[in-house]
């Protein structure tokens, strides 16, 4: 992309002319770059309701005939798009960092991500099937496993191109299309996946498309009766009015929506580990982590040296230029995020926790980032379960640490919210381990570890943080549906007189 470009909405052509001639442009938007909270040179006009409706159409023809193709046919392509991230590491990894504020190295980490997750769903495609059953009478039964239609998906600002690929790769995979819409935030890297990895792979025109805008946008996509599915990445809030909308349609839904995860450490567990898995569970990508250990509780005999080196650990982050491989924190990735949490910085403070380090904007940096969304790491000690702090998401580098005595005191309070994204539990006794996580409430956890997500495990909460899974074998369930086929091979048993 070139300076002072023009980001338009990548939907297949019109067969009678070209569609965006007679339509009047929608709302303009400029992306802002967090490093600087100056304008970037790249803006876009929001795709409207005519478009939208093209796009359906196309995706309802183009999906009839990506479904007949074989599933041989539709890995290969896949495979040849994860060649093409490869290839386009640094590219891809410079959009994400300059549309989300994170750093290099961690964006990097995201393209391998990326093809890892095309070529696992690669694999499975061409392996995955129905199953046959042996009935009475010599008479046999069957399944198939078959697309769910034309799908959507909506992606969240935090992880562009990740949420972008672990919606739409099981969807090709599995022949469906897609309609994806980005954050309105962070466009970037959607385009690039659409126009200049699946495309020049071999995905037909139609199978993915990609729209802009806001969240208008994305309800006119809900609201089709042309849609069968609709994947979901975002605040609970919205993803309660999405799922009410798709319910009014019968669609099938996948809900990934956010938490407030506890990462409990116990006093036996190995502290240099819990403190490492403490700091990425809270300021890994700026703290914007849907599943981030926010909750982190520490038994009491071990709090205090937990705490003394977590802080020490946490004056040694560098924070500036997320371009800089050397830069440990970069900025939120947009305003109203850098003013939340603020905002929540002063809730906690007045609520009675401990400000022990951080929560303030950073001016300690080069000229040229001193109007960044560049935020020091907050720390608050002396928490309790019932402040606001330690009951709504706030989605950045904010860390409450809350004290305890037992293991069913533990468990009881960690489960005591609304949300159950994730979970961790740091212990030398895996006994211990896995009781506690047989017991969290949450669809994803850890044991010594967290964050981590590989492809074939899948990924998704229970309670207000969503519905269905992505990734593994649950992300095949969430994009394919099964017929049942009864084949008799004798008379039919009738007792009608005749």
């Amino acid at each position: 992309m070139t300076a002072s470009t023009l980001l338009k909405p990548f939907i297949a052509k019109s067969t009678k002319d070209c569609l965006a001639a007679n339509i009047k442009q929608g709302r303009r938007h400029t992306l802002i770059n967090p490093v600087t909270a100056k304008p970037q040179n790249y803006y876009y006009h929001q795709t409207q309701s005519t478009e939208l409706q093209h796009a359906l159409e196309c995706a309802t023809q183009a999906q009839a005939s990506w479904a007949s193709e074989s599933p041989g046919h539709r890995a290969s392509i896949l495979r040849t798009a994860a060649t093409i991230m490869s290839q386009n590491k640094e590219l891809l990894s410079e959009m994400e960092t300059s549309d989300t504020g994170r750093v290099i190295r961690e964006t990097k980490y995201d393209v391998d991500e990326g093809a890892e997750c095309l070529n696992y769903y690669a694999g499975l495609a061409n392996t995955l099937g129905g199953e046959m059953y042996k009935l009475p009478g010599s008479s046999l039964g069957y399944t198939l496993r078959e697309p769910l239609g034309v799908t959507v998906g909506i992606g969240a600002w935090n992880y562009p191109l990740q949420g972008a690929l672990w919606k739409s790769v099981p969807a090709l995979a599995f022949g469906n299309s897609m309609i994806f819409k980005p954050s309105e935030y962070t466009p970037s890297t959607a385009l690039w996946l659409a126009e200049e990895c699946y495309a020049e792979a071999g995905v037909p025109e139609g199978v993915f498309q990609v729209v802009l805008g806001d969240g208008q946008v994305g309800e006119e996509l809900v609201q089709s009766d042309l849609v069968s599915k609709i994947s979901f990445t975002g605040s609970a809030e919205v993803g309660r009015r999405v799922y009410e909308t798709a319910a009014r349609g019968m669609k099938n839904v996948t809900m990934e929506l956010g938490g407030k995860s506890p990462l409990i450490i116990f006093d036996d567990a190995d502290l240099e580990n819990a403190v490492s898995a403490s700091l990425l569970a809270n300021f890994y990508s700026n703290g914007q982590v849907c599943s981030n250990g926010t909750r982190v509780f520490v038994h009491e005999s071990i709090i205090e040296e937990f705490v003394d080196r977590l802080v020490e650990r946490t004056k040694k982050l560098r924070i500036g230029d997320p371009r800089d491989v050397n830069t440990d924190i970069g900025p939120m990735a947009h305003n109203d995020q850098f003013e939340k949490v603020l905002r929540f910085v002063d809730i906690g403070v007045k609520e009675g926790a401990t400000l022990l380090h951080g929560g303030k904007r950073v001016n300690d940096l080069p000229e040229e980032l001193r109007d960044g969304y560049f935020l020091s790491p907050a720390i608050f000690t002396n928490c309790t379960d019932d402040m606001t702090i330690c009951k709504q998401e706030v989605f950045g580098m904010f860390m409450s640490i809350l004290s305890f005595t037992s293991e069913e005191e533990v468990i009881s309070r960690a489960n005591n919210t609304e949300f159950g994204l994730a979970a961790g539990v740091f212990t030398r006794d895996i006994q211990r381990g896995h009781r506690l996580v047989d017991n969290l409430q949450a669809g994803v956890t850890w044991i010594n570890n967290y964050n981590l997500a590989p492809m074939n495990l899948p990924w998704g909460g229970v309670k207000y943080s969503g519905l269905g899974r992505e990734n593994g074998l649950g992300g095949v369930e969430s994009w394919t549906q099964l017929k049942s086929v009864y084949v008799e091979m004798g008379n039919v048993e009738c007792d009608y007189p005749k």
